[in-house]
């Protein structure tokens, strides 16, 4: 996979009208997704103590009220802004996995989302996600799609197609997706970041992701079929 390059808004806002009034049909239609691109750059570029809501407002050309009538706190638009850049990374990974067997596709996908991880920006988006994780945010809601939730929901539905047929694992399978990611993303991704134990290459990741998942379907065999 190519390396994402650092945050750029794509769906930059056209100039308003001097003249004030309602916005166009153009311009209500994109700035939800404006917003939120605009945000997640400020945070990820500032940290959530150094981006203000003034200053996302400013950089957004959007009033802070608006703001605050969309997502409620700043808070709510961090876990907002983090939710729709994960899954504007993940979407198009889930959709080109290939048909195969179920340990091809988790091959692939392991792949994908490990070089995914590696990146400058992701990178700086997983730091936001554990700066939720350690202030709480989400502990009284339902539970945000980012960091290992998002992942733990690409490689669901694979799992549940594989065990179709044995209904008796079915319980099990959101536990397994999650022991699956990490050990296919999170563990060689600590181990490459982290630890400097592994290196940032195309053959010691392909080595460690044939090798790990020789040994998740040694114990779920269903998974080899």
């Amino acid at each position: 996979m190519t390396a994402s390059s650092p945050i750029q808004n794509s769906d930059r806002l056209p100039p308003r009208d001097p003249r004030g009034g309602r916005p166009t049909q153009e311009i209500a239609a994109k700035l939800g997704t404006h917003i939120l691109e605009t945000a997640l750059e400020q945070f990820v570029r500032h940290g959530p103590d150094g981006a203000s809501m003034e200053s996302i407002a400013t950089a957004a050309d959007v009033s802070k009220r608006t703001l605050y009538a969309r997502f409620g706190s700043k808070n709510g638009l961090l876990v907002a802004a983090l939710e729709h850049g994960t899954a504007r990374h993940l979407k198009p990974i889930a959709s080109t996995t290939p048909a195969g067997a179920p340990c091809e596709q988790l091959l692939h996908l392991a792949s994908e989302m490990l070089d995914l991880s590696l990146t400058k920006e992701v990178i700086g988006i997983l730091a936001l996600v554990d700066w939720v994780a350690d202030h709480g945010l989400a502990a009284d809601g339902p539970r945000p799609l980012i960091g290992m939730a998002a992942g733990t929901e690409v490689i669901l539905p694979i799992l549940e197609d594989a065990a179709a047929e044995h209904g008796d694992l079915r319980e099990d399978l959101h536990f397994l997706a999650a022991f699956i990611f990490d050990a296919l993303v999170s563990i060689p991704r600590a181990r490459i970041l982290d630890r400097r134990e592994m290196p940032d290459t195309p053959e010691a990741k392909s080595d460690y992701l044939e090798r790990t998942i020789a040994l998740v379907i040694r114990a779920s065999p269903f998974l080899g079929d």
